[in-house]
């Protein structure tokens, strides 16, 4: 059979009409004045994981209303433990809603929320909503063996009175790593530990060994890119409550909704961010890193491993560096047994574990400290004047 061309695109013309037709009536059109989101209370609609990265946390959306005096509560399972905050105004107007954190995985939950709702009128009313809603499975990379479990599987064997409603932060290392990463190197100049690219597995467990919130870190901590992979480490708080932390080429700050404050590459003179991240009450902060192009003596030139400490002010500017290698002696005997590969793992302040700097805000000078089974310790207070006229300014 023969079609003419005019019948042809005719019919192709009515085809469009109807599709549209079709995708319009199933989409809905344009919403015009209205959201057609459903909401289960008083205000807006639920968006859990809001920023992608925090999965077990949700807002709910304002609603266009103006909304205030709001608190949180997460109704524990049985026999698990509450959650309940208070939420100020100005979280509601960053996140266009109620922040609630502290979902459980794979599980219904269900959250009370309470506020005041102000209409345009200016009409003000008090609501409590009982919401309910799912929250999905904690999700792991998989290493690709046989040996690996979900992450945080946790048993509780004791918990003293007291202790019931705390929260806290685990940051653990996924053994042996994703075979994703670890695929390259430095190079002009080489060195470094650019290769040392270690999962992380992030999340917040309560006293009844529930995850509470964690990090689906893989959406910024890409083992295959050199630039957005390493191991994440530093993790602390601040005093607006959000968390600092680095990893490889990074140093960043979100809060715990998983809404990004800033994401930041090392300065090109550094790499190779390690284990701590200290906040100065300033607001400056100390990262541990390397340096990225050092001549040395006999005119070579190299990536170092972890032997710098900078400090940066709050817009990322570089105020100073203190460089390891020129303030400790090299050849100290101590110093020699440290300066192998499990100089990686150095502590500044033995009373501090895991962490690889202290800054003493009280006595005004930073600790460093190596510590290893077969090398003593080395704790060096070590004043430094350049630092003094800075860190109360």
């Amino acid at each position: 059979m023969k079609f003419q061309r005019r019948q042809l695109v005719a019919a192709m013309a009515g085809l469009m009409l109807v599709l549209s037709a079709g995708a319009a009536s199933a989409m809905g059109g344009p919403s015009g004045a209205a959201v057609g989101m459903p909401a289960q209370g008083h205000i807006g609609e639920v968006i859990v994981n809001p920023y992608k990265i925090a999965p077990l946390t949700a807002i709910v959306r304002t609603g266009g209303y103006v909304v205030k005096n709001a608190s949180v509560r997460v109704v524990p399972k049985k026999g698990g433990r509450e959650i309940a905050y208070k939420v100020s105004d100005r979280q509601i107007r960053t996140h266009a809603g109620i922040p609630i954190a502290g979902l459980y995985a794979d599980y219904l939950n269900t959250v009370e929320v309470s506020y005041t709702r102000v209409s345009a009128d200016g009409k003000s009313e008090d609501f409590t909503d009982r919401l309910q809603f799912y929250a999905p499975p904690v999700f792991s990379i998989s290493n690709g063996m046989p040996g690996q479990q979900r992450m945080f599987n946790v048993e509780v064997n004791k918990v003293d009175p007291g202790f019931e409603d705390r929260l806290y932060l685990v940051n653990s290392q996924l053994i042996p790593m994703a075979p994703q990463g670890a695929r390259f190197v430095w190079n002009n100049p080489a060195g470094g530990a650019l290769e040392w690219t270690i999962n992380s597995q992030i999340g917040i467990i309560d006293t009844a060994g529930d995850v509470r919130w964690y990090l689906l870190n893989d959406l910024i901590n890409d083992q295959s890119d050199p630039w957005t992979s390493g191991l994440m480490m530093g993790f602390q708080q601040t005093k607006d409550g959000a968390l600092t932390w680095g990893f490889g080429q990074r140093w960043v700050k979100y809060d715990l909704m998983g809404r990004e404050i800033f994401n930041r590459k090392l300065p090109p003179t550094y790499a190779d961010f390690s284990h701590a991240y200290d906040n100065a009450e300033n607001g400056h902060s100390f990262l541990r890193v390397s340096m990225a192009d050092y001549r040395r003596g006999d005119d070579k030139r190299v990536h170092t491993v972890r032997d710098v400490i900078i400090e940066v002010d709050p817009d990322g500017g570089v105020v100073d560096d203190f460089r390891l290698y020129d303030i400790l002696d090299p050849y100290r005997d101590t110093l020699i047994k440290a300066l192998d590969q499990g100089a990686v793992c150095l502590n500044i302040d033995p009373a501090k574990a895991g962490q690889t700097l202290s800054y003493e805000e009280s006595r005004d000078f930073i600790i460093f400290s190596y510590e290893f089974a077969e090398a003593q310790v080395l704790k060096a207070g070590y004043r430094l004047a350049a630092l003094l006229n800075r860190l109360f300014r």
